[in-house]
């Protein structure tokens, strides 16, 4: 049994419960026919009739405690098919789905009326690893949007303004680590309209197409205008970190056209089409770069 199989045979059960119900041939299908010993193969069709059907869904009923002419999907979580199944992992999402890594740079997140303090001497913390659709409330006027992992342990050393020093840091998500792309952009989709949406990425065409492609987004976190020329040839700035970026580069130069940028964030796009060249901000850390807040839109 798997999500298809078992999708498969609620669509069966529920069409004309009481008439003969021909599909025609499939993997899937004769799977489940030959799982459950039901229905009959003729002419490269499958034929069930009501008795197959109805036996069908009796043996469902035993063996997950569900109905399937009653619920079309297997339970989304993990938690939630275990209540029914010996194989959790049927679930659609995994169990990571919902998390989401938080910091700030103040050491305090002030979540849901509460004020965490993370920040020690003892084990020093890349932030709290916590439930998206759990964060009901967030005092904190502004959301930080990290691109890289590396960078949220950091963020009470970074040369910053300091109006972001009591703002909340929220890492983007990879498909790798226990925090997940679509519960960054949940958070963000329910308090995004109410708070100052700043993302903090690589100096780089995907770091600035990540700026411009996340909801409600006002502002990019980098290196001072001031810096960008050194910083993109200097001896650590990757060329061919921006040579494999040229799908980003072509979006970048697109949304150039559209009008809607401000003069400074069309500056950095054509600096880093003439220099080629991308930074990082492992190394923006590393090399102790003030940074500062550049308005992507008019």
């Amino acid at each position: 049994m798997n999500r298809k199989m078992y999708q498969w045979i609620s669509e069966l059960v529920r069409h004309q419960p009481e008439q003969t119900t021909e599909r025609a041939w499939s993997a899937i299908g004769q799977a489940v026919r030959e799982r459950y010993q039901c229905g009959q193969h003729r002419n490269n069709k499958l034929h069930f009739t009501s008795q197959d059907k109805f036996a069908l869904r009796s043996d469902i009923k035993k063996e997950l405690g569900i109905d399937p002419f009653e619920t079309h999907q297997l339970p989304d979580s993990r938690l939630q098919i275990a209540e029914y199944h010996d194989n959790e992992k049927l679930a659609k999402n995994p169990a990571s789905h919902n998390h989401v890594l938080v910091n700030s740079p103040s050491g305090m997140l002030n979540l849901n009326g509460r004020h965490i303090q993370l920040h020690t001497d003892v084990v020093p913390a890349a932030g709290m690893l916590c439930l998206s659709s759990e964060i009901k409330h967030i005092d904190h006027s502004a959301l930080v949007v990290v691109e890289n992992l590396s960078i949220m342990a950091c963020c009470n050393v970074l040369k910053i303004p300091t109006q972001l020093n009591n703002a909340l840091w929220i890492y983007r998500g990879d498909y790798k680590s226990g925090a997940k792309i679509d519960a960054c952009h949940a958070l963000l989709k329910r308090f995004g309209n109410d708070k100052e949406i700043i993302v903090f990425s690589d100096m780089d065409p995907k770091g600035l197409e990540i700026a411009l492609t996340i909801d409600n987004a006002r502002y990019w976190l980098g290196p001072e205008p001031s810096a960008w020329r050194d910083c993109l040839t200097s001896k650590v700035a990757s060329r061919s970190g921006y040579d494999s970026q040229g799908v980003a580069m072509n979006y970048l130069l697109k949304q150039q056209e559209t009008g809607y940028l401000s003069d400074p964030f069309k500056e950095l796009i054509s600096l880093l089409k003439t220099e080629r060249s991308s930074y990082r901000q492992e190394h923006m850390s590393a090399h102790n770069i003030p940074l500062a807040l550049l308005a992507i839109k008019l």
